[in-house]
């Protein structure tokens, strides 16, 4: 690796074999992201590698070193427009930006590729593999465990907001944030809950059954 960086004869030939090699590494990557149903699949990605690695080629090809980088730096700004692309906002969530850092990582392995640093870009590949796939579920298990959710329990008037707290201490919930207002003879109370999901979802279930409780969303 040292080598591709010191001496640049070792960017120049084998353009045909990095040209197959972008596409190849970028289909990998976009299986992946495709079997879990995101904006960017298997093409996109793909399309992304291989284009990285072609501008990458052009950079050098244009026979320019003192600004070889530039074509490279501009490949990183266009990339940033597509990765915004499939980035979504709804309501208080935000999807999609596992898949645009997907999008970001196949064009900087698509230009290694395009320097000749092969080794460097499979190693690159194989970890955003294992953190796509395998880190999933460690994600999934900190998700689970460390749940928060921001809730919002109408009570009756008549009704103390002290029984949503006393029931949180005894699922062992945490409970912070909280902000008690009256409107039009209702008792609103809110408030910032976290813990595990199965005694979120206890919770749930335990204001539905109260009788004092008007309404609630979370």
């Amino acid at each position: 690796m040292n080598s591709i960086l010191t001496n640049s004869s070792h960017i120049y030939g084998d353009e045909i074999l990095k040209i197959f090699i972008s596409v190849l590494f970028g289909s990998i990557l976009g299986f992946e992201r495709e079997i879990r149903g995101k904006s960017a699949g298997f093409r996109t990605l793909a399309l992304i590698c291989f284009g990285s690695t072609i501008f990458t080629i052009c950079s050098y090809l244009l026979g320019v070193d003192a600004n070889r980088d530039r074509v490279a730096a501009n490949v990183i700004t266009g990339v940033g427009f597509l990765g915004a692309g499939v980035i979504f906002r709804n309501n208080i969530s935000v999807s999609g930006i596992t898949t645009a850092a997907s999008i970001w990582i196949s064009a900087a392995i698509g230009m290694l590729v395009g320097i000749g640093a092969y080794e460097l870009a499979g190693i690159s590949m194989l970890l955003s593999l294992f953190i796509l796939y395998a880190m999933d579920y460690i994600q999934f298990w900190i998700d689970y465990r460390f749940q928060h959710r921001d809730y919002k329990v109408v009570l009756n008037l008549a009704d103390s907001s002290s029984l949503l707290t006393e029931r949180l201490e005894t699922l062992k919930l945490r409970c912070l944030n909280i902000k008690v207002s009256r409107s039009e003879g209702q008792l609103i109370w809110q408030a910032q809950v976290s813990g595990r999901g199965d005694r979120l979802e206890t919770f749930n279930n335990w204001l539905l059954k109260q009788q004092s409780v008007r309404s609630f969303e979370w």
